[in-house]
Formats: C-alpha cells, structure tokens, sequence
C-alpha cells in the first residue's frame, strides 16, 4: 500500500499495548508537573483522611459526650468535627484546582504541538483526513486526555484509597460486621462493571442517532429550495419522524437503564445498613457493641458503594483516555511524506535557466497513476500552459510542483538540482500560487493581501493592487487596507476573491507564476477582468497555467496537452491547431469553427 493513503480512525479509540507501557509516552508530557501532581496526590490523601475522620468523631461523640452528658465535650467534638468537616472541603478543592490546572497545562502543550506538527505535514494526510472531522477527533481525543490528569486519574485514587482505607478501618473496629457488608458491597462492584458497559454502549448509540437526526435536518434545511421545487418536502418529514421515534425509543431503554442501575444501588446500599443493624443489634444489647460503632459502619459503608460502582467505569475511562492520547502522539510523531531539504535559499540560483519534470510518476492510492512518465520543461521567462480533460493530471503536476506531494518515480529539477534538496520555504518563496478556489481569511485586506506578514508596507500593498488594475478594491471595501473581510471572503464577490488572490501573488514577486483554472467559477465579464489582471500579473515572470478556457492561453509560449496522465500533445497554439489532434478537437469543441477566437 502507498504511503500517501491514510484513513480516519475510528470514532472510538482502541488500547494498543498495555496501560502501563501508554503511561510511559506521556512521561514527557507530565515530568514538567510532576511537583503539582505530588502536591495533589499529597492533598487527596489528606481529603480523604478527613473524610474518614468524620465518621470516628461522631462515633466518640456518641459513645463517649453524650452518654456521660458532657455538654463541653460535645462542643468539643462538634467544634472539631465542623474544623475538620471544612479543612477537607478546603483541602478538596484545592487539589481539585490543581488538577485541574495540570490537565489543562497537559492538554495545552499537547495541542501546541501538535499544531506546529500539523503544519508540517504533507498535502497527502489531509486528503485523507479532512480538516472538520481531524478537528473533532482531536478535540474529543484532547478532552479525555485533559481530564485522564484532572478528574479520571485522581477519581481512581481517591475512589481505590477510600475503598481501602474505609475497609481497614472498619477491619479494625468489628471484623465480624465487617465480612457481613462485604457480602452484600462486593456484589455491587464486580456487576457494576458490565452494567455500566450496557450502559456505556446505549448512550453511545444514542448519540450516534442524535448525530443522525442532526446531520439530516442540516441536509435538509440547506437544501429547502430544492425539496420544494421537486415536492420531496413530504419525504423529509417522513424520514425526521421515522428518526425522531428511532432516537426516542433508545433514549427511553437507556434512561430506563439507568435509573434502574442507580436505584438498584441506593436499594443495595439501604439493604447493607439493615445488615449492619441486624448485626450489631445482639452486640449493642450485649454491650459489646456501641451505638456509635453502628453509626460508624453506617456512614463508612455509604462510602463504598459509590467508589466501588463506579470503579469499573473510572478505570475504563482512564484506559479510553489513555488510548486517545497515543492517537494523538501518533499524530504528533506521524511524519511528513514531503520532508524538508538541507539546501538554503542562498542555494537556489537566482537567474535559474529551466525547470524540468524527468520521468515522473506519482499515484494518490498506490494503485492507479495519476502521473505516467511525464517529462517537460519550463524556461525561464516563458509561459507554459496545461490544458486537456478534467482529472487527467494537470492539477496534480501543480502540485507536484508545489512539493505538496513528492514524485513516486523521476524527479523535478531547477538547473540540474532536485528539488526536494531545497528547504520548503526557500523553494516555495520563489513561487507564487493563485488557485480556482481562493483561501482568504477573517480580517482585514492587508492581512489577506500580505497572508500577516508585517514586514510588507502598505505602499507595496497598494502597488501590487495597481499593477493588475484592481486598485478599485481600495475604495469598494470600506476601510481600503484596513477593511474587514469575513472568514472565506463571503462579504466579496467571486471576483473580487480572485483578485485579492491574484494581487497577493505579485506581492510575492515570485520567480516562477502558477495559475490553476483561475478564471473557471467566473461570468464572463468577471473573467475578462480577471483575465486582464491575469496577463498583467504574468509580465516579465515564467508560468505555469492549468486552464480550461483555451481561449485565456492561446498567446503561451507552450501548450502541453495532458490526458490520463500522459503528455500526448505539445507546441504553440497554432502548432497544435496543425496536428489536428486533441488540442484542436478540444479547440472546435469550445470555440466551433473559429480557430482564432
């Protein structure tokens, strides 16, 4: 399989390798908190020694105070009961606080890098993984990592020491009661687990359905003018009912789920504290056992059932987490198919002769060529066009030129030199690229003239703008330079994108000009305009032109004919309307009998 296939991972993570061996990748990332993560550890420990503090104050308040009527050691202990009631919330918080400023650093230096990585990568991942879903699993990944070093794992300590401690003290007070709750205690932690897993798995189908539900209405709306005109308004309805009772039918089984578990618990958990009076009624009336040692197990025994019910899910939890984060320093350490050079842009000639395409092949899946063995130059100063059938390739050798993919076979040369042996900026510093679908950003026109590079000055800006004519820009967008553009320019027309993109090409002063069908999602008269921005842009520079329209290049010096991946023609425009064969056919097809329109 080609290394320039990739797939989408699944929506759920799976564990690679044991729970111990994915702690130790994020070693790097949690040694730089390892103080905070001590200090938070320290301050559970001593939560949870608060907590079952309580229970023993109270047992000595009943056991001792009350009985010998001892009004000042009743204030005493309610006194201490109450400082040690508040010092544990305090304590909690504070842990919860540092917590949760772990993970959030975490998740911060996580994502940080894997930005700057991201942007590093070739053109061929994010074909294979689109942006919104990338976007979506990185932060569905991000969140569980945040809370595996806040919440989850601090949930598993506190829920495992809690259990513990609980259980030893209650060993030390009565064994016998003790053994007796456990009876009915255990039992609730060893079914909790493939409950909580059904459970798990309901709400998961829920969401999917909701997901559904969402992604249709969407479908739907969007398209309202469509469905009216072809009367499919009443198919719509019909579909978002059937969903509707779909997604209310597994919300229903999984609420009833639900609820059922935990009532079960709160049942389970009234049925051990009846176990405990049962068995501490013949000791109490014995005098071998004290009212306050009931109460004791009482409170310790609503401790367990909670840790011990939800054990099972925290540990899940914390191996999902685990799981989406080594998908995500896989993606961190994924490398690029299209690796930098050593070469500097000192390395690269300024008065270059050619550029020459020897031999190449490339494939986007391993199977199929997209690219077959094409050899062709461009010279210095000159404009080569491409033109032929859609999806024969000519985008595709754009892009190669781009070094947005690399040639499987042959190479791209600048006077000899391959050009991969260039870094990417010094190689695409010389290039200047303006493509049918224009990227523009939330900003203003300066921003998107100079892509946020401060060091252009804003008589170079203006310049650029009047060396295509579009200098008309300025006084249409209110503000001029300083005009607000909306994300993807959606407050300009077509055009005006075009032009902004044309413009911010020659700002670049780039050696070589590359024009991929920039004229095709244009009227008319806007493609005239653009046109002449176009030829006026492509003075004095050497080009490279992908177009339809055979009219906007019937004036290159070369015209290269590409067909399912083959170079088949190449000559001049008259030269070609000689041969006869596929530039003239293309020709006729769009302009008739005129060949020189």
């Amino acid at each position: 399989m080609s290394p320039y296939f990739d797939e989408i991972q699944d929506e759920e993570p799976r564990i690679r390798g044991g729970s111990m061996k994915l702690l130790r990748k994020f070693a790097p990332l949690i040694l730089p908190h390892r103080r905070q993560f001590a200090l938070a550890v320290l301050l559970l420990i001593l939560a949870i020694a608060g907590e079952l503090a309580g229970p023993l104050i109270l047992k000595e308040v009943i056991d001792r105070a009350v009985p010998q009527r001892d009004s000042e050691a009743i204030i005493r202990y309610s006194l201490l009961f109450a400082a040690v009631f508040g010092a544990t919330m305090g304590v909690a918080y504070l842990q919860v606080m540092i917590t949760a400023k772990i993970g959030l650093s975490v998740v911060r230096d996580l994502k940080r890098r894997l930005f700057d990585h991201v942007l590093t990568l070739s053109m061929a991942y994010f074909n294979k993984n689109p942006s919104g879903k990338l976007m979506a699993r990185v932060e569905s990944d991000s969140e569980r990592v945040r809370m595996l070093f806040s919440e989850t794992s601090m949930a598993l300590l506190r829920n495992t020491a809690m259990v513990f401690g609980t259980l030893a003290v209650m060993m030390r007070t009565d064994p016998d009661i003790t053994l007796r709750v456990m009876l009915v205690v255990l039992p609730v932690g060893l079914l909790s687990v493939p409950v909580l897993k059904k459970m798990r798995t309901l709400w998961g189908d829920l969401r999917k359905t909701y997901a559904s539900i969402s992604g249709s209405v969407a479908e739907f709306v969007r398209a309202v003018p469509v469905m009216q005109v072809f009367g499919a308004t009443g198919y719509a309805r019909i579909r978002i009912h059937r969903l509707g009772k779909h997604y209310v039918k597994r919300e229903i089984r999984a609420t009833l789920w639900d609820y059922g578990f935990w009532g079960s618990l709160g049942a389970l958990e009234i049925a051990a504290v009846a176990v405990i009076l049962t068995a501490g009624r013949p000791g109490v009336a014995a005098g071998t056992v004290t009212v306050g040692t009931v109460v004791l197990f009482v409170e310790y025994t609503r401790r367990l059932f909670g840790p011990l019910a939800v054990f099972g899910e925290t540990l899940n939890q914390m191996q999902r987490a685990l799981a989406s984060g080594d998908r995500l320093l896989e993606l961190v350490n994924t490398e690029t198919l299209t690796p930098d050079g050593l070469l500097g842009p000192e390395a690269l000639p300024s008065d270059w002769r050619e550029i020459r395409f020897e031999d190449v092949w490339f494939s986007y899946s391993g199977e199929d060529w997209v690219i077959r063995g094409i050899s062709m130059t461009i010279r210095r100063g000159e404009t080569v066009a491409l033109v032929g059938d859609s999806g024969g390739g000519k985008s595709t050798l754009v892009a190669l030129l781009m070094r947005f993919y690399h040639p499987i076979r042959g190479r791209i040369t600048i006077d000899g030199t391959d050009i991969r042996e260039f870094t990417l900026d010094a190689w695409r510093s010389r290039i200047g690229l303006v493509l049918q679908e224009v990227s523009l950003f939330s900003g203003t026109l300066s921003g998107n003239l100079t892509v946020f590079d401060p060091s252009v000055c804003r008589r170079k800006q203006e310049e650029a703008l009047e060396r295509i004519e579009a200098r008309e820009l300025l006084d249409r967008i209110p503000g001029g330079l300083d005009g607000e553009i909306s994300e993807g320019g959606a407050n300009l027309s077509m055009g005006q994108r075009q032009l902004v993109n044309i413009a911010r090409a020659v700002l670049r002063k780039p050696d070589i000009l590359v024009l991929d069908e920039a004229t095709s999602s244009v009227d008319p008269g806007t493609e005239q305009k653009i046109q002449r921005a176009t030829d006026l842009a492509l003075a004095g520079r050497t080009a490279l032109v992908v177009a339809h329209r055979l009219s906007t290049i019937v004036q290159a010096d070369a015209i290269l004919v590409i067909r399912g991946g083959l170079l088949v023609e190449q000559g001049t425009h008259q030269e070609l309307l000689r041969q006869n064969g596929v530039y003239a056919s293309l020709f006729t097809l769009q302009f008739g009998g005129d060949r020189y329109a």
